[in-house]
C-alpha cells in the first residue's frame, strides 16, 4: 500500500499541476455570468455569439476540453438570451489573431500568462484566471472557494483593461490590488 502511495505522488509530480475539480466547476459556472455583466456586451452580440476562450498550455488540453464541455452543458450556447460559445486555444495561438470576448486562463508559465494578459489589454477584454496568484500578472478576476465562494476583482487592472461592468458586479466582488 505504501508503494502505491509513493507511486501516485511520483506520478503527480511527473504530470505536473493538478486542478481542483470543485473549483473548476464553480469557475465554469460563474465566469461566463460575470462576463455577461460587462456593459453593452449583449447589444454588441445580438447577431453573433459571445466567445469565451479557455487558454491553456499543451499539457492541460484535457482540462480545457472538460471546461468547455462543462460550460456548454450549463449554458447550451445561450446566456441571458445572447448566443454564447466556449472555445479553447493554447497560449501560442494568441499570435494568430484570435477573436474572443474574454479569456479564462488555466495554469501556465509566467511569461505565457503575461503575454495573454497583454493581448487582452490591447483587445479590451476581461481575463479570468484559475489561480488567485495569477492576479499579480495583470488578470482581472479570480474565484476561490474559502469558507464561501469569493470573487476577486483586481482593482489596479480594472482601470487599465478599459472594460466597464454593470454596477451590480462591483457589489458582489472583493477588490484587491494585485500588482
Amino acid at each position: 500500500m505504501r508503494y502505491i502511495a509513493v507511486f501516485l505522488l511520483f506520478l503527480q509530480s511527473l504530470l505536473g499541476y493538478t486542478y481542483n475539480e470543485l473549483l473548476l466547476d464553480a469557475q465554469s459556472r460563474i465566469y461566463p455570468k460575470l462576463l455577461m455583466l460587462e456593459e453593452g456586451i449583449a447589444a454588441r452580440h445580438s447577431d453573433k455569439p459571445v466567445i469565451f476562450t479557455v487558454l491553456y498550455s499543451p499539457e492541460d488540453e484535457f482540462v480545457a476540453e472538460r471546461i468547455v464541455e462543462k460550460i456548454e452543458a450549463y449554458y447550451d450556447h445561450l446566456l441571458g438570451g445572447v448566443p454564447f460559445e466556449a472555445d479553447m486555444a493554447t497560449f501560442d495561438e494568441l499570435d494568430i489573431g484570435l477573436h474572443s470576448d474574454a479569456f479564462y486562463i488555466l495554469k501556465g508559465d509566467e511569461e505565457s500568462i503575461k503575454k495573454a494578459v497583454e493581448y487582452a489589454m490591447r483587445e479590451k477584454i476581461p481575463v479570468f484566471v484559475y489561480d488567485y496568484k495569477d492576479l499579480k500578472d495583470g488578470a482581472l478576476f479570480a474565484l476561490t472557494i474559502e469558507q464561501s465562494t469569493v470573487i476577486y476583482l483586481n482593482r489596479s487592472t480594472l482601470h487599465k483593461a478599459g472594460v466597464v461592468f454593470t454596477p451590480a458586479l462591483y457589489s458582489i466582488v472583493r477588490f484587491v490590488d494585485a500588482e
